[in-house]
């Protein structure tokens, strides 16, 4: 099995669009990646390229000026905390574990890396344009996926929740 890593961000969107709609409940990494005719038929498709429309990019601003909660149908709850330097601190809502991470954007994607727990987690956040609830795709060990939903909170100094 190929190595997650190795996935384009189209690749990645693809797979986060298939979940998104079809909501399986487990489902595995594919063993090879795209073809170059099955890139040009999901990228010129309706349903996707509506979906797709439903997505903006991140920006580095954005992702930087205030923390960020993860949620998970497991009921995994973390908090983000994003810094200038490409660092990212991650911390249980519920007790006091911190770990550190790194993220980067690509093509617009927050790519988030950490390890938690003794598991590899890549999470891909997409931004949504219609609200600040965002989708990621969530890849634990190179293995198994999952759904996650994002929330970016306001910081105090910034005024009113993010989240109204």
């Amino acid at each position: 099995m190929p190595q997650y890593s190795l996935l384009s961000a189209l690749e990645r969107k693809v797979i986060l669009f298939n979940y998104e709609k079809s909501r399986p409940q487990n489902i595995r990494l594919p063993y090879t990646a795209l073809s170059d005719e099955e890139r040009s038929f999901i990228t010129t498709e309706g349903s996707f390229i509506l979906w797709e429309l439903g997505k903006r990019k991140l920006l580095k601003h954005e992702v930087v000026s205030h923390s960020w909660i993860i949620l998970s149908k497991q009921n995994m709850s973390l908090l983000l905390q994003f810094q200038e330097n490409n660092v990212l601190q991650i911390s249980e809502l519920f007790d006091n574990y911190n770990v550190n991470g790194v993220w980067f954007l690509e093509h617009g994607i927050l790519r988030v890396t950490f390890i938690y727990e003794k598991r590899h987690y890549d999470i891909n956040i997409i931004a949504n344009n219609n609200r600040v609830i965002h989708s990621a795709l969530q890849i634990v060990d190179d293995d198994s996926m999952a759904l996650l939903k994002v929330i970016p909170l306001s910081h105090a100094k910034y005024g009113t929740s993010l989240i109204d």
